[in-house]
């Protein structure tokens, strides 16, 4: 009979994670050896070795088949567009709903995803490799008044980990109902209660929140103050020392990233793009173009600064791709392709890889060719990175399951469904030429109207 050792680092570091759960309850010894950090690295490293390919893989989500239910998906991406899909959970009552009532983050931790219901702070700590998930405890309330006429509260929360504690950390940042900025921090390698953050949150720092996630890079939670839609008189009254608002894991002091003038009233969204903070420009819609910056982070040998990583000209594209990567209100940067090639995500569910060398795009990922496809999301995307991860939620947490039905793969593997026509269900399409001739429409009617009066 092989010894313990043996078994667990030749034999169960290659089993599929799913499987890893199951065998955790065979004894207590491998509990605690499939729990433990050296297993979940050495399980990654033989997972990234066995697939012999470092092409990064998708998450997505839509409806699930039957009724009030949710599907999410994993789909390895191919350069040609080829790759195939495979259901990783469906979940019974956790409904995806339209306008995007449930917040995903493009990115997950150690294999970790925080799953969020914009309208009601309830929150889901979930590995979708292996199906373990928990809902954290009720937290404190949240203003619902949004000045931008969404049902969300004003409200923002994401997943980090905090290096010196050795343990994964929620933030929740708030409005409370007295209009008070608040900050609270659940623990989930200690669990217990929400807790107030350590520092003081700035004044005015909950006023621009919408729901979105905080981007995690680096030990620090970023937060994007958005502005841009408040009145002249807001923004005079709400306005603070900078746009993006740092908060360190292991500190739980805030801070704030500095943008140049000429940048900062131009950032519509943050993202993580290759494990740094990155700032998007998204002027698709009025001025054809789209830029992302990288921010060269706070612990640089030099002065932080911000560098342009790419400009597209959606005009300096050919047909029909010009007005494809129009559509949708909102794109977001994945991350690098072993090519090269920028992976941007769009409200509208594909994935485009941009060779900024030769100013080509691609449609690598479309989910209307695997499932029906939801509206268009609200507040985030429904697609993110996946990571295969064994590393466990349910241990010294005290959330529950929150009554979640969930079931691993039932479909397994989803073929893609060829001739499918590409459809939207909002039937309507904004391209970046419509804005122009609207614009050019109401400029040419106010023009009239002046040389009359």
């Amino acid at each position: 009979m092989l010894p313990d050792e043996l078994v667990i680092e030749n034999i169960l570091t290659r089993v599929p994670p799913a499987a890893v759960v199951r065998l955790r309850a065979v004894c207590r010894t491998w509990r605690s050896a499939l729990t433990s950090d050296r297993f979940v690295c050495a399980h990654r490293d033989h997972s990234r070795a066995a697939t012999g390919d470092s092409q990064p893989e998708i998450v997505f989500f839509a409806p699930a088949a039957a009724g009030n239910a949710a599907a999410f998906y994993a789909c390895k991406l191919a350069p040609d567009g080829s790759g195939a899909a495979r259901e990783l959970v469906s979940v019974d009552n956790l409904p995806v709903l339209p306008g995007g009532e449930l917040v995903m983050p493009t990115k997950p931790y150690h294999g970790l995803t925080l799953l969020c219901k914009a309208k009601s702070s309830v929150y889901y700590v979930f590995n979708l490799s292996t199906g373990e998930h928990v809902a954290l405890p009720p937290c404190a309330l949240a203003d619902n008044h949004s000045p931008y006429g969404t049902d969300c509260v004003r409200s923002s929360t994401g997943l980090g980990f905090d290096p010196v504690a050795g343990e994964h950390k929620v933030v929740r940042l708030y409005q409370d109902l007295e209009k008070r900025p608040r900050c609270e921090v659940y623990s989930l390698g200690s669990g217990g209660r929400w807790r107030p953050c350590a520092g003081q949150v700035p004044e005015h720092a909950t006023k621009g929140l919408e729901g979105r996630p905080p981007v995690f890079v680096d030990g620090c939670f970023y937060w994007h103050m958005h502005t841009g839609r408040f009145s002249c008189v807001e923004a005079r009254m709400f306005r603070t020392p900078e746009l993006i608002l740092s908060l360190s894991a292991g500190t739980e002091q805030f801070g704030w990233v500095h943008t140049p003038e000429e940048l900062a009233p131009t950032v519509c969204h943050i993202a993580d793009l290759d494990g740094s903070l990155c700032a998007v420009v998204d002027h698709r819609l009025t001025a054809d173009e789209y830029e992302l910056w990288t921010w060269s982070g706070a612990g640089a040998s030099s002065p932080p600064s911000w560098s342009r990583r790419c400009r597209i000209s959606l005009a300096s594209l050919g047909w029909p791709m010009r007005d494809e990567l129009g559509l949708g209100i909102r794109m977001l940067p994945l991350c690098s392709s072993p090519e090269g090639k920028i992976l941007l995500a769009t409200s509208r569910h594909k994935v485009y890889a941009y060779d900024a060398g030769s100013n080509h795009v691609d449609r690598v990922f479309s989910m209307h060719e695997f499932v029906d496809v939801p509206s268009e999301p609200g507040l985030m995307l429904n697609i993110g990175l996946h990571e295969e991860s064994v590393t466990g939620v349910r241990h010294c947490l005290a959330g529950g399951d929150g009554g979640l039905r969930m079931m691993m793969g039932r479909s397994g593997t989803v073929a893609k469904r060829e001739g499918r026509p590409d459809r939207h269900p909002s039937g309507f399409n904004i391209t970046p030429g419509a804005v122009r001739w609207m614009i050019g429409l109401a400029m040419d009617h106010y023009n009239r109207y002046m040389r009359n009066n």
